[in-house]
């Protein structure tokens, strides 16, 4: 089901839920379901030698029922042995202390169904074996409805 139809139905349900309560107890269920939601997303990168560095695009999206109202931070963890330097026409990515985490803070105001992409170059340490490493991305608001979908793993494949 899409997340439009779920919202639908939860404020129908909410709604007939708390209709016995009065129209303004209603009101409010129905309100909360317009919460901004956040989504996250990140593709494994392509694969990449040891020494050398790949992209990865990691996209959180706003799944929710209004604009963000507070200014929210994407974070990208790399695995040992793997660091990174990020950038995004929509945010502010800095690389935090011994670079295995980047975070990128995306301003008040993502709109509905908006997407904010970060590029996060991934530099893998010289003399690597091959093998695959895990990493992960997250975000979230406070009020998010939805945590479940605030976080995404990738892998990095080390050739």
């Amino acid at each position: 089901m899409s997340r439009l139809l779920l919202s639908r139905a939860l404020r129908a349900a909410c709604a007939a839920v708390l209709l016995g309560a009065g129209p303004a107890a209603a009101d409010a269920c129905a309100a909360g379901t317009d919460l901004a939601d956040l989504a996250v997303f990140a593709a494994d990168p392509a694969p990449v030698h040891g020494g050398g560095s790949t992209l990865l695009h990691p996209v959180v999206t706003n799944t929710g029922g209004s604009a963000t109202a507070v200014p929210f931070t994407l974070y990208v963890h790399l695995p040992p042995g793997v660091v990174g330097t990020g950038k995004s026409p929509g945010a502010t990515c800095t690389t935090l202390p011994h670079g295995h985490t980047v975070a990128c803070t995306v301003p008040a105001g993502l709109a509905p169904g908006a997407p904010v992409t970060a590029e996060v170059r991934i530099s893998v340490a010289s003399g690597m074996d091959p093998e695959v490493l895990e990493g992960d991305v997250e975000a979230g608001l406070p009020d998010d409805p939805t945590p479940d979908d605030n976080s995404s793993t990738f892998r990095i494949t080390v050739i």
